[in-house]
């Protein structure tokens, strides 16, 4: 009998996960929440103090798009980690209202 009242609540919490409002990603996890997987670049590149051929030239342009190119990629990443976390929040804030209003109805 004592496993009768958590096994009822997590059918609860199961069934009324699926009756979520909330759209969008998520990043709760099994473990609870994560951290960003978002890698920064590298390294910012170094302007040399003098360009000696166009090798260098074209050299430095490479490295400078390489580097656009992961910060582009890095606050796309957290663009996203951000929004999915929002979206955690709400649907947090969902359930909490739920069962807020919930406990006013009992008698």
């Amino acid at each position: 009998m004592r496993w009768a009242l958590p096994a009822v609540a997590l059918a609860f919490l199961i069934s009324s996960d699926a009756n979520a409002v909330v759209f969008g990603g998520s990043n709760l996890g099994f473990m609870g929440y994560p951290d960003s997987s978002c890698r920064k670049p590298y390294s910012k590149p170094v302007r040399p103090y003098n360009f000696s051929s166009q090798f260098d030239i074209d050299s430095y342009n490479r490295q400078v798009d390489e580097y656009n190119f992961e910060l582009d990629h890095y606050i796309r990443c957290v663009k996203e980690y951000v929004e999915n976390a929002n979206n955690d929040i709400n649907r947090i804030k969902e359930k909490a209202d739920d069962l807020i209003t919930d406990a006013k109805s009992l008698p």
